[in-house]
């Protein structure tokens, strides 16, 4: 008799807490389509997620999310974002953290990655850059007096190790 009230309470406060969740992960992860038929020209600059399925004649930049270019996407431009991936095709540069060429992508063109990996049927023409991670470790070394039998130090200078 008890048992039941209490149940029915934590039923409902956990489906609160279960919507509240849905929402706030609805608005942090934003996602801009550009849909299969369509074709827009000019640049685009997004704070979240953006899926092309369409083409786009320009340059893309996503600031915190990624650039998903689907199975029928087309892209002539530059992209830049912490993450790339290629389902489509794109003709231009690529600079992202992560690369990933997916089975039926191909990039022509160039890429300026930390990281890239191409499936088994994807296609990359063109220059491949690797871009050193941003967090590697400074290393401080000491640059010592040659005139002098002491060794002092003059100054130090920062090198990235």
């Amino acid at each position: 008799m008890f048992g039941k009230k209490i149940e029915a309470a934590a039923v409902e406060s956990v489906s609160q807490f279960v919507d509240d969740k849905k929402n706030a992960s609805a608005e942090a992860r934003r996602c801009t389509i550009v849909a299969k038929s369509s074709v827009f020209k000019g640049d685009i600059d997004v704070e979240g997620d953006i899926q092309i399925w369409g083409k786009v004649i320009g340059n893309i930049r996503v600031k915190e999310g990624a650039i998903r270019i689907m199975h029928a996407g087309r892209v002539e431009g530059e992209l830049s974002a912490p993450e790339i991936i290629i389902d489509g095709d794109v003709e231009g540069t690529c600079c992202a953290a992560t690369l990933d060429i997916l089975e039926h992508g191909e990039l022509r063109g160039i890429s300026r990655c930390g990281s890239m990996s191409i499936k088994r049927g994807g296609l990359f023409f063109g220059q491949s850059e690797q871009v050193e991670n941003k967090t590697a470790s400074e290393r401080v070394v000491p640059i010592k007096d040659t005139n002098n039998d002491k060794s002092k130090d003059k100054a130090t200078v920062k090198t990235s190790a």
